[in-house]
């Protein structure tokens, strides 16, 4: 099983001779190709019907090059997250036969097929580093929104009408639940270079995590203001370990963030004070057994789909029928189309089995992300995936990532950069890997 999230039976030389071909045969079509995948990549996170749209002409051209590129499909479109995919969208349909809303479970599979863009970027896959750093400007768009949000478009009707305007939450065109689920896989991305890298990398990628961490709690997203918490603070426990950074280092960056923090508070009071307030007031519902706050809806949708699990713990309710079958049960139900939690909404629907093709989904997203990482071409920039999808791992205990569009797509755009194998790599963990079995047989 290791070896198949490893994608140990991806043939290294004819991936290869194929990469060698469409290079030789089709130049001038590379760099197309990597212009519209960075495109892709910044217009991913506009508006919800940009996001739909970014990879159109990806699409398109790579179909337009299918003489040049045809060897390619079966390595890109091969990779084990394009498999494992594919296997959950076959449960996912066959779990439709006992769901109570099939058209909700219709919706719930269209958001798997971001995992495609793993074939579609695979061609141009050796500039890792610069797919990176497109999806970092389209990022940094997405905070640009927060400040036309804030100042209600600058007195421009049309660029107020892009945002969604939430009272006392900050989020630009984005849900603020979602906008702060792309934000904590934002600190994911900047962590890496932050912590550990040198120069200009050091100054650029601290300013990037400043700003995502500013933008984050601007949105007001309780669940994802302790996601991105843990994630940092993991973090600097990691690097204080394994002896990665000094004393100085973590001063300056606890200072930082406590400067964050109270800027934040002092600049954002109806954003951050608000939410405060109602945890307080909410914490004092729970005490007196009241459970019909924001919170408190969301304990009950939690034991609702606990509730499912129980009564369907193999197969689940059905994809998309979570909400459906809690309305069947007591038409009285306050429940929303998700629990609002991954595992829970997976298993309460999918049962083990999809819990168990989600885990082999992640797993091998992971793993990906650790083995395609390439220290000369990428330098410490490479390992920022493999922490934003951890990022994304600490968010679905709030929020279910997998189903809200525009982070299913972010998901998706994260597991192209993560294939089990890049062509032609040099110095990296995987050639390493490799290696070693090849030694071990």
């Amino acid at each position: 099983m290791l070896g198949f999230f490893e994608g140990r039976y991806v043939n290294q030389v004819a991936c290869d001779r194929a990469f060698d071909r469409m290079h030789r045969r089709d130049g001038v079509g590379d760099r197309i190709h990597l212009l519209f995948a960075c495109l892709g990549l910044i217009f991913l996170f506009g508006p919800v019907t940009v996001t739909e749209i970014a990879f159109a002409p990806l699409a398109v051209f790579f179909f337009i090059r299918v003489l040049n590129t045809f060897s390619l499909w079966i390595h890109g479109f091969g990779q084990p997250t394009v498999l494992i995919a594919i296997a959950l969208a076959c449960w996912m349909m066959i779990s439709l036969n006992w769901t109570p809303d099939s058209a909700n479970g219709w919706d719930e599979i269209s958001e798997l097929r971001w995992f495609l863009l793993v074939g579609f970027v695979y061609p141009v896959i050796e500039h890792r580093k610069l797919l990176i750093f497109s999806m970092c400007i389209g990022i940094g768009f997405g905070m640009f929104a927060q400040l036309f949000d804030a100042f209600d478009g600058f007195g421009v009707s049309w660029i107020a009408d892009l945002v969604e305007n939430h009272p006392n939450r900050i989020a630009g065109w984005w849900h603020p639940v979602v906008g702060g689920g792309v934000f904590v896989a934002a600190l994911g991305i900047c962590i890496p270079p932050a912590f550990a890298g040198e120069g200009r990398t050091k100054i650029l990628s601290r300013a990037m995590l400043i700003l995502s961490g500013a933008s984050l709690i601007a949105t007001g997203t309780r669940g994802a203001w302790i996601a991105g918490f843990v994630l940092v603070l993991l973090s600097i426990l990691y690097v204080i370990v394994t002896h990665k950074i000094n004393k100085k280092q973590v001063a300056l960056i606890a200072l930082v963030s406590v400067g964050l923090i109270t800027i934040a508070a002092v600049m954002l009071p109806d954003s951050v004070q608000s939410r405060i307030n109602e945890t307080r007031d909410e914490i004092q519902e729970f005490f007196d057994g009241r459970f019909d706050s924001y919170s408190g809806i969301r304990v009950q949708m939690a034991q609702t789909a606990i509730e499912e699990i129980a009564n369907n713990p193999i197969v689940g309710v059905g994809a998309g029928g979570y909400q459906q079958w809690a309305i069947n049960e007591n038409p009285e139900s306050v429940v929303h189309a998700h629990a609002h939690n991954g595992v829970l909404q997976i298993w309460s629907t999918l049962g083990v089995v999809g819990v168990t093709l989600w885990g082999m989904l992640l797993i091998s997203m992971l793993r990906g992300a650790w083995l395609s990482w390439d220290r000369v071409r990428d330098g410490i920039w490479g390992l920022s995936p493999l922490v934003a999808i951890l990022g994304f791992m600490f968010a679905s205990i709030t929020d279910s990532i997998h189903i809200n569009t525009q982070t299913a797509a972010m998901l998706g755009a994260l597991a192209a950069l993560c294939p089990a194998y890049r062509p032609n790599m040099t110095n990296s963990v995987q050639t390493q890997a490799f290696a070693d079995q090849r030694r071990d047989k």
